[in-house]
């Protein structure tokens, strides 16, 4: 049932990590080391964009049609006929990343934990699990996000020096070998990943401050994008990109060489037990989403009335689509990319520009001009923007020089990764600044950013 919730920006930026970041993990990896090799890890800076960009979107359609969602706003732009249209599309879209998670989750549960349990049980009851969510509301995801994203947030960074006895810097060289070419299309294969960011489309009707609103969705895309870097960085020093782009569950098998201690040797139990549950809500925002995009079609309000046909009808498409796992990399790879581009981007141009006809820009961020906090707002927006210019920048120039000089793939590492870092905590500074000033200039709208 939809009602009233309050979540908070920081819910927001981490349902934003688990939405963009858990799917990627389990071998969709592979694909970006098969096709840039040693230089994989350079290719999340373009999907990041394409992400602010898509957030920045759904900021202005909150502003302009308040206390709507994505397909009620079809609905009110479209008409009844063009609009219904249009949220089939979604719904099937939303419906492929579901059947793709889904059946994906069940196929690794299946082939590196329960190899003896037949996989329609687990995919039964792992859709279980989603109908018992499907039941509660986007609220209570986000507070059993906030228990386990941090800690698997925190152990994604942790790798690096759990692994700094396997790590070798050789394996990484030469860097910037590969074309601008091959990096630039290793940079399109995130994109069907990323374009996940649209399910929080269904729930713009939450939201009340729409800047705090990009801003949260803006951090949680950096985090996701800084993440994925520093893992693939972390995966081809370790193994080397020929074994990294051969193996199905490549992270897996990277966290299954940590070895802390003669008595812990199992530490992929204890990743796989934070990643599991961020992965889940994934899954599940997922279905809210879906079941949301049901619900409007009737003016329905109670769309858990939809939970167990919906539930079901996922049972038994998820257990038909994509027989093994193969089929789900090359699908996320090649053809997920694609449909997000046929689908999102015609799409949100249009929206954007009826929601620039139908409303003016909005210039107003919630904190007074002249202020020393608006002054630290528009910095830390200006600094995150050249930090995310400074990635490009990087990879481009060093890849005229790198050829004259070795040192000059070592300085574009450095450069790439500060500037990465740079324009997260800059995101991160840009949130709490509207965050303080919503709260000093209104107080009577109480602790919550956004409202269901």
């Amino acid at each position: 049932m939809i009602h009233k919730q309050v979540i908070n920006h920081r819910q927001i930026a981490w349902l934003v990590g688990s939405v963009l970041m858990t799917g990627m993990m389990i071998s969709f990896l592979r694909s970006v080391v098969q096709l840039a090799r040693m230089d994989a890890w350079f290719s999340q800076v373009i999907p990041v964009g394409y992400a602010i960009l898509v957030a920045y979107v759904l900021a202005e359609l909150t502003r302009v049609f308040p206390g709507k969602n994505l397909f009620e706003i079809l609905f009110i732009v479209c008409g009844k006929w063009v609009g219904g249209a249009l949220n089939l599309v979604i719904l099937f879209y939303i419906w492929i990343i579901l059947a793709l998670d889904i059946k994906g989750a069940s196929d690794f549960l299946h082939i590196s934990l329960l190899p003896h349990t037949p996989l329609e049980i687990i995919l039964l009851v792992f859709v279980l699990l989603m109908m018992y969510y499907g039941r509660t509301s986007l609220e209570v995801a986000a507070r059993v996000n906030e228990i386990y994203f941090p800690a698997y947030f925190l152990c994604n960074l942790l790798l690096y020096f759990l692994l700094v006895n396997e790590y070798s810097l050789e394996r990484l060289e030469p860097i910037l070998s590969n074309s601008l070419g091959r990096i630039a299309v290793s940079n399109l294969l995130p994109l069907g990943l990323y374009g996940d960011i649209l399910l929080f489309g269904a729930f713009l009707h939450a939201v009340a401050q729409p800047r705090l609103f990009f801003a949260a969705m803006k951090h949680g895309v950096l985090i996701v994008g800084f993440s994925a870097t520093m893992i693939l960085l972390i995966l081809l020093g370790v193994m080397g990109y020929t074994i990294a782009s051969r193996l199905n569950f490549p992270v897996y098998i990277l966290v299954q060489q940590i070895h802390v201690t003669d008595f812990l040797d199992r530490v992929e139990m204890i990743v796989f037990s934070l990643w599991f549950p961020a992965f889940t809500i994934k899954v599940i925002v997922a279905y809210l989403a879906f079941l949301v995009g049901i619900g409007s079609f009737g003016g329905q309000q109670h769309y858990n009335a939809f939970n167990a046909p919906c539930g079901w009808f996922m049972v038994v498409t998820s257990m038909l689509a994509f027989p093994n796992v193969a089929d789900i990399d090359q699908f996320i790879s090649y053809s997920l990319p694609v449909i997000v581009l046929v689908i999102q981007v015609p799409l949100l141009v249009f929206l954007f520009v009826m929601a620039r006809i139908r409303g003016k820009r909005d210039t107003n961020v919630g904190i007074p001009e002249g202020t020393k906090l608006y002054r630290f707002y528009k910095s830390a927006v200006r600094t995150g923007y050249l930090s995310l210019l400074g990635c490009v920048l990087t990879v481009v120039i060093s890849d005229m020089f790198v050829d004259k000089s070795p040192w000059w793939g070592g300085l574009a590492s450095i450069g790439f990764i500060f500037c990465f870092f740079l324009a997260l905590v800059a995101s991160y500074l840009e949130m709490q600044a509207l965050n303080h000033g919503k709260q000093k200039i209104a107080k009577s709208t109480g602790p919550g950013a956004f409202r269901q």
